[in-house]
């Protein structure tokens, strides 16, 4: 009797062992496979790959050119052999990705459809933590629509739109009033380069991106990192609709309308960024439109028509940038209130500091707890050689005033007229003018957190002292013509007048 329950319990311990064996058998993970695409193969099709191909698997594409929509629905990668092309044929999305952990690298990507009501774009995301690096993406409405997804990794990739330049120019230059260009609209056939709805904790990284709508717009988007991004020839390089706690670092914007524009957004962080070059009737280097508690910190900030716009925006700190050879280096609306300016260096900008509704904010400070900015117009000492001026520098002066009244004052920049008057002014002050005051003026520039950028994108531009020399220059030749006509006109006078008495005499 033992004996037969003991077989017996043999038995079920062997018959256990045998189906723990099984169940761990089956659940062992599968070897990733790797599948090979090729136009002249047994796999032509990259959907016929993603089809055959299990979660983990690699797909590699061969050169050449693969036609239709493509959906990744499998958490897969897809590597491309130099750089095959896949084509939309110009109906929809061109690649659009829904399974989660998707690699995308090597491509080139183009032929999105042309509808700006569906977003169509080269690349569109619905899922998190996918990988797309490396691509090139041409022809499409978007270049890459991340809806509603987070913690994905855009990188390395190459972006150019198919931006109408032309209509975007004409339109720039249409409205010349003061404050045109602080929403301006666009006319033309692309979307965005990258473009974040909803889209959160997403990182932007080393992307380049041209002639397109925006370079990277954030709508409704929170917590995304851009680091390394460079931009150009787009309307606003960097573009935040009610986008909080966004960080955007060492990127360069340059030769757009606005280098970066913070439109209804809070807690935005940027560093050792460039806004360069970004010129035209109404251009921005940086605008700051209904944008508050925000930090800008060792930014260059160089040869834009305005260097920094702040309208609506408050308690935000500027720091440690440099605002050199803009036209006007920060333009601050009265609405703007509670900003701090401090440790920046103001070189070489035709106006220092503007202000448009003719008055300063309250509460916008250039200096504090005995830390002011650089200025490299101020005319004050250092006699106690503490490295801070004596007197307090002050930005207003009836020729800057006078210039905002009529621009084409600007003319006599830095002339002996503008020195007169500035003199005559301190004299017998009798114009209401507007000032910005800095009670510690740093008299050396301050320290940059990048000096080998600021050395790098340093425009060679003609200072406003030169810009004098030429007004008075013009100012010569232009008296020298008159007198000339004037002296032709009188001879020609004298003439006619004895010709008229000789022809009187014969009669």
């Amino acid at each position: 009797m033992r004996k037969e329950r003991g077989n017996r319990q043999a038995r079920y311990q062997v018959l256990i062992l045998g189906v723990l064996f099984l169940v761990l058998a089956s659940n062992r993970p599968v070897q990733a496979q790797t599948i090979d695409v090729d136009r002249a193969g047994p796999i032509d099709s990259i959907s016929k790959a993603i089809e055959m191909s299990l979660p983990g698997d690699q797909i590699r594409v061969q050169p050449g050119v693969y036609e239709g929509q493509l959906i990744i629905d499998k958490p897969v990668e897809l590597i491309g052999v130099d750089h095959p092309v896949i084509d939309g044929q110009g109906l929809g999305d061109t690649i659009t990705i829904k399974a989660d952990g998707v690699k995308l690298q090597g491509f080139e990507v183009r032929g999105s459809g042309r509808k700006i009501q569906d977003s169509d774009a080269g690349i569109k995301i619905f899922s998190s933590h996918n990988e797309v690096k490396e691509n090139c993406l041409k022809d499409n409405l978007f270049g890459i629509y991340l809806n509603k997804a987070s913690q994905n990794v855009l990188e390395g990739n190459e972006i150019t739109g198919r931006q109408a330049q032309n209509k975007l120019k004409q339109q720039t230059d249409m409205d010349i009033s003061e404050n045109a260009g602080l929403h301006p609209t666009f006319e033309g056939e692309s979307g965005d380069g990258i473009h974040l709805f909803s889209a959160s904790g997403n990182k932007v990284n080393n992307n380049t991106i041209e002639k397109t709508r925006d370079g990277i717009y954030f709508n409704y988007a929170e917590n995304n990192q851009l680091t390394g991004n460079r931009i150009s020839h787009v309307r606003y390089g960097i573009h935040y609709m009610y986008s909080n706690s966004n960080i955007f670092e060492e990127n360069r914007l340059t030769d757009n309308i606005a280098g970066a524009a913070l439109m209804y957004s809070k807690n935005i962080t940027f560093k050792n960024n460039v806004f360069a070059h970004n010129r035209g009737q109404r251009s921005y280097g940086l605008l700051f439109s209904t944008c508050d508690d925000s930090l800008a910190e060792g930014n260059v900030i160089i040869d834009n028509t305005r260097g920094a716009f702040f309208d609506v925006s408050l308690h935000n700190v500027f720091k440690n940038n440099l605002v050199a050879s803009n036209d006007v280096g920060i333009d601050l609306i009265s609405s703007s209130s509670d900003n701090l300016f401090v440790n920046n260096n103001l070189v070489d900008n035709l106006q220092q500091v503007a202000m448009i509704a003719g008055s300063v904010g309250e509460g916008n400070l250039f200096a504090k707890n005995g830390q002011g900015n650089y200025w490299n117009d101020y005319s004050g000492f250092d006699l106690d050689r503490d490295g801070i001026g004596d007197i307090p520098y002050l930005s207003g002066d009836p020729f800057t005033f006078l210039m905002k009244k009529a621009p084409a004052v600007r003319l006599f920049l830095n002339s002996p007229a503008a020195s007169a008057l500035e003199f005559s002014e301190k004299m017998f002050p009798i114009i209401d003018i507007p000032m910005v005051k800095d009670e510690y003026p740093v008299v050396e520039p301050i320290p940059m957190p990048n000096p080998d950028l600021v050395n790098e994108f340093t425009a060679k531009r003609t200072s406003n002292k030169a810009l004098g020399f030429y007004s008075m220059a013009m100012l010569f030749i232009a008296g020298s013509i008159f007198n000339w006509a004037f002296r032709i006109s009188s001879k020609k006078g004298k003439v006619k007048r004895h010709g008229g008495k000789r022809g009187i005499s014969r009669v």
